[in-house]
């Protein structure tokens, strides 16, 4: 079924370019289908973000017991998440691939994105005051999801600080994380029709423009980009095992190989968690370690996701012409962050994710029309790094707690060599 969908994907894409080209008016008129689609994506994307983050940080358990293994992991998916986006968005500030492109490749699904374009830059004290607003479920209403985001933060902290009274409600957003799971995947089998509509609508509108070659160059052009960005986290990554871990390169490749192929077959860190596993023990990695690091891992070190979150959203901002601050890339930086965190490791969930980066900076969510294309071939591709880093993720936490595991030992045999 997989692979049909692959067809039929392939299939819409290319009766929607030759839609757009040469029934603009026609296909004009089937927009409603896409507008369908992205009201569904955004139907599912809080509730997905908001149980997938509880079960996440509940994961943890109680950080006592798990000690050095958890903080080392959550030091490390910190960092590199991170860096992974701070890439992303050197390399769209220095190569700027949406000025120029016209802006009516957005704003030609406007109405499915849910709000009119922004005129003026993003005003970050007023993004900050956004995050904790008076009322919480008036802030869901209008969909704004970073106050949910921090809500479920302090709400999972909170489940945990109570322990067994809370685990049946930790059970119960465990329970609806897999449910949303299942509804993204049933959706994803409606991204034909909805590609077909959204991405024949764009090409109609750059058709009758007449700017229809500089949209296509800039679209490639961001992805070359987007490319470069995924490769220099790989080889980040690739460095900690060599310079921090002291491993051999082609040792540590050759191990990694098998579950970096079934990510970009799956699309899916979750489905290869199991490959993964086997992938950590031929690299020695404790038990002890594999069992927590990588399942936690895959659920929220996401670094290629979240790169990709954060350099489609100012790619966005600079195709509408808008001025991102400093700071107000800062809230890119962090909303970015937390929307590869939220996109649970399965085949398109970035996808849905990025609606809440999007809301950050108002850009309509009708922009994604120009990611849809690609994105099949583009979440392979970072599912692959997503894969890559949970096991140098794994690897690190490994390195650390033997390496503090032995000191400790070495001071007991000291004090007990003293008496």
């Amino acid at each position: 079924m997989h692979n049909k969908m692959l067809y039929w994907i392939l299939l819409s894409i290319a009766l929607g370019i030759l839609g757009g080209i040469f029934f603009p008016e026609q296909i004009l008129s089937v927009r409603w289908m896409g507008t369908l689609f992205i009201n569904l994506l955004k139907l599912i994307a809080l509730p997905l973000i908001f149980s997938s983050l509880i079960s996440a940080i509940t994961s943890i358990g109680n950080t006592q017991r798990l000690g050095s293994i958890g903080t080392y992991t959550i030091i490390y998916v910190l960092v590199n998440v991170s860096f992974a986006v701070v890439i992303g968005l050197i390399l769209l500030n220095t190569f700027k691939p949406g000025v120029g492109l016209p802006p009516d490749l957005i704003l030609a699904n406007a109405g499915a994105g849910g709000g009119p374009a922004p005129t003026k830059a993003l005003d970050f004290s007023s993004f900050l005051l956004s995050l904790f607003p008076p009322n919480i479920i008036a802030a869901a209403a209008n969909f704004e999801i970073m106050p949910i985001v921090f809500f479920s933060i302090v709400f999972s902290i909170a489940c945990i600080s109570i322990g067994e009274t809370a685990k049946p409600v930790v059970q119960l957003f465990n329970g609806l994380r897999d449910i949303f799971i299942k509804m993204i995947i049933w959706l994803m089998y409606l991204t034909p029709i909805g590609l077909f509509s959204l991405l024949g609508s764009a090409i109609a509108e750059a058709s009758l423009q007449k700017k229809l070659l500089t949209s296509v160059g800039g679209m490639l052009f961001f992805i070359l980009i987007f490319l470069i960005g995924l490769a220099l986290q790989w080889l980040l990554q690739l460095a900690v095992v060599v310079f921090m871990l002291r491993r051999k390169p082609k040792e540590f490749i050759q191990h990694a190989a098998s579950p970096m192929l079934t990510a970009f077959v799956t699309s899916s860190s979750i489905a290869t968690l199991p490959v993964t596993l086997i992938s950590a023990k031929q690299q020695h990695i404790s038990d002890e370690v594999a069992r927590f690091v990588l399942p936690f891992s895959t659920t929220i070190n996401l670094a290629g996701t979240a790169m990709y979150e954060a350099v489609s959203a100012l790619f966005f901002c600079q195709i509408l012409g808008i001025h991102l601050s400093i700071l107000a890339q800062l809230g890119v930086f962090l909303t970015s962050i937390v929307a590869g965190m939220g996109a649970t490791g399965i085949p398109e969930g970035g996808l849905v994710t990025m609606v809440m980066v999007l809301r950050s900076v108002n850009v309509p969510t009708s922009a994604l029309v120009l990611l849809l294309p690609f994105d099949r071939i583009l979440d392979r591709l970072r599912t692959m790094v997503n894969v890559w880093g949970c096991l140098v993720c794994a690897a690190t936490v490994d390195h650390f707690t033997a390496k503090k595991r032995n000191n400790e030992l070495k001071e007991l045999n000291a004090i007990a060599s003293r008496s």
